[in-house]
């Protein structure tokens, strides 16, 4: 293990958070004790999840906001990203609700809940979108996997020959999406891609992802979704970067592709070993809030220490 992660020892002189030591035994692979486990299910933002979730299990509109809403977690996609930042998983019944959900609308059972948008890719990208969240979680699900399958199979055909071709991807995906996707806020460089193939990333071929993350670490063009673009590595705002690089981290082969960034972001720590990348981190919390520096601090370095994990 990385030896960042000495740092662990110093933690617990900061009182850290029942969610930031929850999520710390989740990240050394150590089993959660009851106490604890108890605790952090008690904790403010998963009761703030559980308050917001609705029947359906979904938490309203799935990708796009209401205005008219005002809500802590305004999108299903939302609150399922808090929840991977805070380390839950399946067997937590906050969990598995969302997750039937989403497989209800991947098979249509549950009808999609945003305003349809008059596009040739939207209806792709919302089995894209649905997919890529509820890959968070995993999923055995026939209609889940048949999804996944097309994706990976326009993936397979756009690196082919070793390297991206836009030509071959939109032939691809206009005979198995019925839309070209190169360029397109579904391209293969989409976070909700991304996402989709870090979480399934079991399933594709060693080769494959070692192309797909060094086209991504290449491209001079943002993340589509987001503001970072990967190749000005810590010159973008850390907040967009780390949107990107947390699901990156679940590739084998990220830290490989991504090293010398992690270098340079160990330079970032204090003489302790600590990273408070300030206010403007804009990220799922742990501790309840950051008005202490001290709390600040610990949440920073429990969440950058995912990326060496």
């Amino acid at each position: 293990m990385d030896d960042v992660f000495c740092v662990i020892e110093n933690i617990s002189a900061l009182s850290p958070s029942p969610a930031a030591r929850y999520r710390i035994q989740r990240l050394l692979g150590q089993p959660v004790q009851p106490e604890l486990l108890d605790a952090f299910c008690r904790s403010k933002w998963v009761e703030l999840l559980k308050a917001g979730q609705r029947e359906d299990g979904g938490f309203g509109r799935f990708h796009s906001m209401d205005s008219k809403v005002k809500q802590l977690y305004p999108t299903t996609e939302r609150a399922v990203d808090a929840m991977r930042i805070l380390g839950l998983s399946r067997g937590c019944p906050l969990v598995d609700r969302v997750c039937a959900y989403m497989e209800g609308i991947i098979t249509g059972d549950i009808p999609w809940p945003d305003v349809l948008e008059k596009n040739p890719w939207y209806r792709s990208a919302i089995g894209l979108f649905a997919a890529s969240k509820l890959s968070a979680f995993g999923s055995d699900s026939e209609a889940f996997l048949k999804v996944f399958d097309l994706w990976h199979a326009v993936l397979r055909e756009a690196f082919a020959d070793g390297t991206y071709s836009r030509d071959r991807a939109n032939r691809v995906s206009k005979e198995l999406l019925g839309c070209d996707i190169d360029g397109r806020y579904i391209a293969l460089n989409s976070i909700y891609a991304v996402e989709l193939f870090a979480h399934m990333e079991s399933r594709l071929d060693e080769d494959l992802k070692r192309r797909y993350l060094k086209w991504l670490h290449g491209l001079e063009i943002p993340v589509f979704y987001t503001s970072a673009v990967l190749s000005r590595g810590l010159d973008n705002r850390f907040s967009d970067l780390y949107r990107v690089y947390f699901p990156l981290s679940e590739f084998s082969c990220f830290r490989e592709e991504f090293g010398e960034e992690l270098r340079l972001l160990k330079e970032r720590r204090d003489p302790n070993g600590f990273w408070n990348f300030g206010r403007s981190f804009n990220v799922q919390k742990l501790s309840d809030d950051w008005r202490s520096r001290a709390r600040m601090t610990t949440d920073h370095t429990v969440l950058a220490l995912v990326l060496y994990a």
